[in-house]
């Protein structure tokens, strides 16, 4: 385990190391940090809106923001009350480019949880929307640990917990789909 920590630090350190250089970065890494993640959020009202097949797309779409729910309210909430894992910037001297509560516990990301969720959500039904997703909340979750807001592991628990949202949205949505289904064929 000390590897594994050492090693994330050694990431937040190379990564936060881009903060405060100049003010147009800094500015470029505190908006993705801070906004990208309410773009993806409308980004979903695109998605339904620019697609042939609305009910399919109106279906991710829920599945996207369920799964983000899942896992930031329910799993991040409930991680976070058995392990608190400091800030980085209260654990130690780091360029802080984002006021953030410091009481608040850093693992896992809940930002990353939630665009995270709603990456992998889309990317089960649509393989295009589903990278893009993907890789927009990569870039918004790294920008979040150049912010000094978070470690490389806060960002992949964030992932992973997003990702086992997301399958258990999607396993109980297509559970329901069926009941539903077979519901209807039974005679009336």
């Amino acid at each position: 385990m000390p590897v594994l920590l050492n090693l994330d630090y050694r990431l937040f350190k190379f990564f936060n190391s881009f903060a405060g250089i100049s003010k147009a970065w800094d500015f470029t890494f505190v908006a993705l940090a801070e906004w990208v993640i309410f773009a993806l959020v409308a980004g979903l009202a695109l998605f339904i809106l620019f697609k042939k097949d609305d009910k399919k797309r109106g279906a991710l779409a829920l599945q996207a923001l369920a799964s983000a729910f899942v896992g930031k309210v329910l799993v991040v909430s409930f991680i976070r009350i058995f392990f608190y894992r400091f800030r980085p910037f209260v654990a130690g001297a780091v360029t802080q480019l984002e006021p953030h509560n410091p009481l608040e516990a850093s693992f896992p990301s809940g930002h990353a949880t939630i665009m995270f969720a709603m990456a992998f959500s889309v990317l089960f039904g649509d393989t295009k929307w589903g990278i893009f997703y993907f890789i927009i909340a990569l870039i918004s979750s790294l920008a979040r640990v150049v912010v000094g807001v978070h470690y490389p592991m806060d960002i992949f628990g964030g992932m992973l917990v997003a990702l086992l949202s997301s399958i258990a949205v999607k396993l109980a949505w297509n559970s329901l789909k069926a009941k539903k289904n077979k519901k209807a064929l039974l005679p009336q």
